[in-house]
């Protein structure tokens, strides 16, 4: 009888080397993951908030009223005056350039001046904004405080209001001619 050669050893598959070590890789994640929610640093953790913390107050009982804050008069009737005058006094020169347009080409050197004429009542007409925005800010916060005093001490004599809410009109109103003329003179330029 021939001898038979020799077996070469038996090697383990790969697949059970891994499985070999599975509890220990497990074991090492949820330790990790553990470890994750205790910092001491700057990152959040997995420690219950207090009720401050969280948001979880229950709301007061009895809400007080808000306290009326006093409006500053920021409605200023003589700068709104000045560029009104200024944009009567553009007024009719843009007016004249602009009937001079006519019928002229879109892009034409006459065109381009009737924009640009147009374009400086529009800046003029921006300035003014500037000035109405704060007018009507206040405004619209008085009428808020007011409304807030009124429901709780029956107040309704402001003298303060009354200037402020006569200013902010005559404000609104320049705003609300100057537009309109704009407009007016914009149907002037063809299309």
């Amino acid at each position: 009888m021939q001898d038979s050669p020799a077996r070469p050893p038996r090697r383990i598959a790969p697949a059970t080397r891994i499985t070999r070590f599975a509890p220990a890789r497990l074991a090492l994640t949820v330790a990790l993951l553990a470890l994750a929610g205790c910092s001491s640093g700057p990152y959040p953790s997995l420690s219950r908030w207090s009720a401050d913390h969280a948001g979880n107050q229950p709301p007061p009982k009895d809400k007080p009223a808000p306290p009326t804050t006093p409006v500053a008069m920021t409605c200023d009737e003589a700068a709104a005056d000045r560029i009104d005058a200024e944009f009567k006094k553009t007024l009719p020169g843009a007016e004249a350039v602009l009937r001079g347009v006519g019928d002229a080409a879109t892009g034409s050197p006459v065109w381009s001046k009737g924009n640009l004429a147009l374009a400086d009542l529009q800046n003029i007409r921006a300035r003014l904004g500037k000035v109405l925005a704060p007018a009507e800010e206040a405004y619209v916060a008085d009428t808020q405080n007011h409304a807030q005093v009124d429901a709780r001490d029956g107040i309704m004599n402001r003298p303060e209001g009354a200037r402020l809410s006569s200013c902010y009109a005559h404000i609104d109103s320049l705003a609300s001619a100057e537009d309109s003329e704009i407009k007016r003179l914009h149907t002037m330029l063809p299309d």
